[in-house]
């Protein structure tokens, strides 16, 4: 498996709108691309100005190679540019996964927009669920004795 790593400072006057056509535009586009395994769109979550990564899977590098020349790639590239998101020409790196794991995938809550009121979770039953009897506790082990017991 290949991953290619895009790094990017956006503007700040972009960056609501470059974030809309991450998810809206670019998402779905990857999903249509025969090879590739998985995209992550992220936020450097402590970075000064603006800054985010795409981290996209591909099955080998054969799959990338053939992605760059798909349409639906070359039309994200097109959108890319002329949406003028970028600060800094994006940072570009083509790596080989040596090893890795995934464990049950869990969506990222989607931080609320301004002005939109936030979605609060379902309130649990206190009743649903009685606290399990406290156990006593396990006898304190003892050192061994003179007797050597």
């Amino acid at each position: 498996m290949f991953v290619h790593i895009w790094r990017m400072r956006a503007r700040k006057k972009r960056v609501e709108d470059y974030e809309k056509f991450g998810r809206q535009m670019t998402l779905p586009s990857l999903k249509k691309i025969d090879g590739c395994m998985g995209a992550h769109f992220i936020r450097i979550f402590e970075a000064r100005k603006p800054e985010y990564l795409w981290l996209v899977f591909w099955r080998d590098h054969k799959a990338l190679e053939k992605a760059r020349t798909n349409p639906l790639w070359r039309d994200q590239i097109k959108r890319f540019e002329a949406g003028n998101f970028y600060k800094s020409i994006p940072l570009e790196l083509v790596c080989e996964v040596l090893e890795s794991f995934t464990s049950t995938s869990v969506r990222p809550k989607r931080v609320a927009r301004p002005g939109k009121p936030e979605r609060s979770a379902p309130v649990e039953d206190p009743k649903a669920e009685e606290p399990a009897a406290a156990e006593p506790p396990a006898p304190a082990m003892a050192g061994p004795t003179v007797e050597g017991e």
